[in-house]
Formats: structure tokens, sequence, C-alpha cells
């Protein structure tokens, strides 16, 4: 039970961790701040120089790193792109407006991180080189952009924002994400929208106490490149086509963007993760109770598991008090499985002449089921009682028993009980009984013979048919064949000659139709005038047989009834097109009916009316 314990008390430790490793992983603490590994390698004194500008405050993108290096997202994926063209680099950082005028006036080549949808004159853009968000900022969080309405919103200037969205707000331009966040730390207006990533690092460096919200779309940054140098752009296209393909673009989009910038609070943590946080939480108290359940059902076991030792200790100690009642049993003894000893408390003259004790218990035991048991079970009962193997199959048991037939005795019931075992469970001693129940099975016999014949007639009876007609259903007989049989003018019978006479006429119609079909078929009462006959094999002369039970009921008399008289109702199968399981019913209507043609023809011929009479 202490290792059970320990066992769930670790496990509710992992799952206490596991979450918060998750909220922390979340959070950021285990993402550290990243550095360049992709560096310009082209050393070739005649290759060309790729110049490069780019905004010196534009982090993840580009920026100055505490050494006063440059570096970034941007800075790793131009250097590969050099690398692959074979150019070298130069990165010239400045603040955008600067970056923007250098392009223009051809001191650099390209300008990084370009919106795709922004318009700088005299600059083509290649695709897309990564993935980001236009993401409102502010001292509080927002659920819904109409929050905008009537307030005063930071933006870059010339941002398309302006221009395909009308929030109903006061917008204010300014040239620099941080421009826009100090803005908002500063109360000069309400909210700012700035590039995601980028706005995070900014509000993480100056320590602002401003908050990420929803997001107004997706930002795709791009490479600028002079318009007069357009096979440079394609060139660049080719490369970052290659670079997607390998993967290469999102191995930095995750290092840059997702693991370094993606810093959360606990609050927005717990809000943008609540899906995960209610599932554990299900998963949790899930857990819980089922840990509560198994170790409640181990605790009973336990408890059960020792009562059973102290009762089976007791039992031991008090032995002698079962002389009382070894009178029930043809045989009682204690057997002890360590040691192969047995203990003898009573035992009939029978067993005693078999019993050698001499020889260890497994060999009496053998002995005396071999001498003691007939041929046919002898090899059951060897099983039952071989003491090599009683432990393991009393493993969860206190008893095992089972029924052989004695040579002299008759049936008899053998059973283990166990008496010791220790501390693991394992058995010690067990008790071994046997009691003489050839009475109680023929007895048992006798009954099921009565529940399945009818009394008067000793044909079987309904509930023999129904079972019968079951199992035909279930093996698909597709051969069989019913007759169904009434007796005529029963009810005539016990009201003119009484219930003797009517009684006497069953039996005679049970009689024949016992003689005639009793060879072939299964004959059953299933009512009080009501016979049938089951078939299993189809019989190409029926007709002769039913001729055959008519011969005899015409010659029939009886001493309170003289005469007798039946209708007869037969059908085949293979009277009916594609017979199945499915179409019992239906032989067995065209039985009942043929069989109520002939009792109308009856009546018919002999003038009677039915009313009142069957």
């Amino acid at each position: 039970m202490n290792k059970i314990k320990i066992s769930f008390i670790v496990f509710l430790i992992i799952c206490i961790i596991l979450p918060v490793l998750f909220t922390l992983k979340q959070m950021g603490y285990f993402y550290y701040k990243p550095k360049i590994e992709i560096k310009n390698s082209v050393e070739e004194p005649g290759a060309k120089t790729l110049r490069v500008v780019a905004d010196y405050d534009f982090a993840p993108y580009s920026f100055y790193d505490k050494n006063g290096d440059v570096t970034g997202f941007n800075v790793e994926l131009v250097n590969e792109i050099a690398n692959r063209l074979n150019m070298k680099t130069q990165f010239m950082f400045a603040d955008w407006s600067s970056c923007k005028k250098m392009i223009q006036r051809g001191e650099a080549d390209i300008i990084l991180s370009l919106e795709i949808f922004s318009d700088i004159n005299g600059v083509v853009k290649t695709i897309a080189t990564g993935d980001d968000e236009l993401v409102v900022f502010g001292k509080k969080r927002i659920n819904n952009l109409a929050s905008l309405y009537d307030k005063k919103v930071a933006l870059m200037a010339n941002s398309i924002i302006k221009r395909i969205y009308d929030f109903n707000c006061e917008y204010v331009e300014f040239y620099t994400n941080s421009e826009i966040l100090e803005a908002v730390a500063e109360g000069k207006v309400d909210y700012g929208i700035c590039h995601g990533a980028v706005a995070r690092k900014i509000v993480e460096s100056k320590q602002y106490d401003i908050v990420p919200s929803m997001s107004v779309m997706h930002s795709f940054p791009a490479i600028g490149v002079r318009e007069d140098k357009e096979e440079l752009r394609d060139m660049i296209n080719e490369v970052l086509i290659h670079l997607n393909v390998e993967g290469v673009t999102k191995n930095l989009q995750q290092k840059w963007i997702t693991n370094y910038t993606y810093k959360r609070s606990l609050l927005e943590v717990l809000m943008v993760e609540s899906r995960f946080y209610t599932l554990y939480t299900f998963f949790f108290l899930f857990a819980i109770a089922v840990m509560g359940i198994t170790y409640g059902l181990i605790s009973q076991k336990d408890r059960e598991f020792k009562s059973n030792l102290k009762i089976q200790n007791e039992l031991k100690k008090k032995i002698e008090i079962l002389n009382s009642v070894a009178g029930v049993y043809n045989t009682m003894h204690v057997i002890n499985i360590r040691d192969n000893t047995v203990i003898e408390v009573s035992a009939s003259d029978l067993v005693k002449k078999y019993v050698n004790k001499d020889t260890d218990a497994v060999e009496q035991m053998r002995l005396v089921m071999r001498n003691t048991v007939v041929a046919e079970d002898v090899e059951m009962a060897l099983n039952f009682t071989d003491l090599a193997t009683i432990a393991q199959k009393m493993k969860n048991k206190d008893t095992l028993l089972a029924e052989f037939r004695g040579t002299e005795i008759g049936w008899f019931c053998a059973q283990f009980i166990a008496v010791e075992r220790d501390e693991f469970g394992n058995l010690i001693e067990v008790m071994f009984t046997t009691q003489c129940i050839d009475e109680m099975k023929k007895e048992k016999e006798r009954l099921l013979k009565l529940s399945a014949y009818d009394e008067l007639t000793m044909l079987y009876n309904r509930h023999s048919y129904t079972a019968k007609l079951d199992e035909l259903k279930q093996n698909n007989n597709r051969n069989a064949t019913i007759a169904v049989i009434d007796i005529n003018q029963l009810k005539t019978v016990n009201d003119t000659y009484g219930h003797a006479a009517g009684d006497e006429l069953i039996r005679g119609v049970a009689s024949i139709i016992s003689k005639v079909f009793g060879p072939i078929g299964t004959c059953y009462r299933i009512g009080g005038d009501e016979f049938v006959v089951l078939i299993e094999n189809e019989v190409s002369d029926i007709k002769s047989y039913e001729q055959q039970m008519r011969t005899l009921v015409s010659q029939w008399s009886g001493t309170n009834s003289l005469t007798m008289s039946i209708s007869c109702g037969i059908a085949s199968a293979s009277e009916i097109p594609n017979f199945a399981i499915t179409k019992y019913n239906e032989l067995i209507k065209l039985a009942d009916t043929r069989m109520y043609e002939d009792k109308t023809q009856f009546y018919k011929n002999n003038g009677i009316d039915r009313r009142g009479s069957k």
C-alpha cells in the first residue's frame, strides 16, 4: 500500500508540474536571445557586394545587439541569400526615414522589412519573406475593433490601414513603432497599431505598461529592390522560393519571431491558452477521480485480504471444531501445500483403503481419485485435484469446487477451501472435502425432464417446442417440415362425457402421433387439443405418414370416448420460394391454415355448427 501511495503522490506532482512548465514556456522563460548563425561566407576578391539598408530599431527583424553588431531575422536571411548568389554583404542601419532616402538615392541595393502593400518610389518588392501581424496595443485590452470608436489611434505614417479601414477614430501618424508605443505609454494616444513581433520587443525592452490585444490584419514583410535592379529582384525571389521549400525561412521565423518575441504575461497566457487549461483541468479532475476510486478499491481489497488472513489463522487454531461438522461431508482433509502433507479430519472407508500415509499429499490425492471416480471422469478429477497447480488456481479465490461421478456413491462434489495464506497472499493450507450429491442430481434431472415434457401425454411441451424452433432458425434449416394437428370436438367430449374422457382422447391422439411421426420427427403438445410435429429433414412421402395417422385415428376406440377425429395441416420448406430463417413463421402459418381448412371441411361434412365447439 505504501508503494501505491507513493505512486499516486508522484503522479499528482507530475500533473501539477506539467501545466506550470507549459505556462512558463508560453511566458517565454525557456527562450534565450538568438545569435547570428548564418554569416556571409563569400571571400572571393572579385565577388559583387550586396548593399543592404535596414531600420536599426526594428527588432527582431533588424537591430544592433549589445556589442553594436547588426543582427536579427533579416540579417541571417540576407546573408543566406547573398551566399547563394555568391555576393558579399554590406549592412547599413539607420532610421526608417533615412533608409527610404538611401535606397532612393541609390546608396543601397535593397531595403529590408518593406511591407508588400507599401509603396516607395523607385523600389520593386520581392515575394514575402515572413509573416507577422499588425496588432492593437494599449494600456487596456480590447475584445473587438469597435472599441476604437472615437479614440486616438497611433499608426505609421502613410499606413495602408488608414486607407482601407475606417474605425471612426482619430488617426495620429508617427514614423517608427517606438514613437507609436511611447505615445501610448505616455497617454498621448489611446491605442497604437504596430507590427506585433517588433512592438513586443519594444514593450519588453522599455518596460512599458502596455498589452497587446486584437490583430487588425496580417503583415507580410518583403525585400525592397531598386527598380533599376529588377534582375536582382528576380534572383532573390528564386533563392527565397528554394529557402521556403527547404524550410530555412520557417526555421528563422520560429527562431526570431515566435520563440524570441512572444513572451507573454501570465494573464495573457491564461487567456490565449484557455482551451488547454480547460481540457487539462478536466483531465486532471478525471485522473483524480479514477485514482481515488482505484485507491479505494485497492484499500478495500487490502482490508479484505488482511481479514481473510486473520480468519484463516483462526481457522487453523480451531481445527478441532471441524469434527462437529464433518458429518456433512464424506471426507474432510487439511492439506499443507508447502509441506506436501495431509491431515485427515474425517474419511469414509472407501477412501481410507486407498490412502497410504507413507506417501506425500500429491500422490495420495492421485491414488484416491483414480480409484474412487468413474473412468470417464478420472482425467478431469486428476486435473482438478492436482495439488501442484491448486495454489495458482486459487490465487484470487477462497473456494474451488467441481462435480464428478463416483464408482460407489454416485455423483459427489469435491471442494477446496483456502485455510491459510502468507503475507503476500500465497496459499499455504487448503481444506479438501467431498460430499455426496447423487440424490440432488437425480432430483434435478427429474425436474429438468418435467420442465421439458407434457405431464399428461409425455410428449414434449410448448416450452420445448419454442426452444427447438429457435434452434432450427439459428441453424438455418431449410429442409424442415411442420405438421399441425388438432383434436376435433374436444370441448364437446369434455362437456358430454367429462374430462376423464377428454384426457383419454388427448392421450390417444398423442400415442398415435408419437407412433407415426416419432421415428422421423419430434412430437409436441403445445395446447389443450393442439399438437405439432417438427421434422428436420424433408420427407418425400409425407402424405403416407399422414394417411397412416388418419387410419389409426379412425380405428381407435376408448373406454370413455368411443371415437376420435382430428384435423391436420402439413407444410414443407420446399413449398416456399427462397426459404430462409425469416420465413419460418410463414411455414408455420401455412401448416396452420391447412389444418383449419381440414377442420372446416370436417364440420361441413358432418353438418355441425362450429359455434360453441372446437
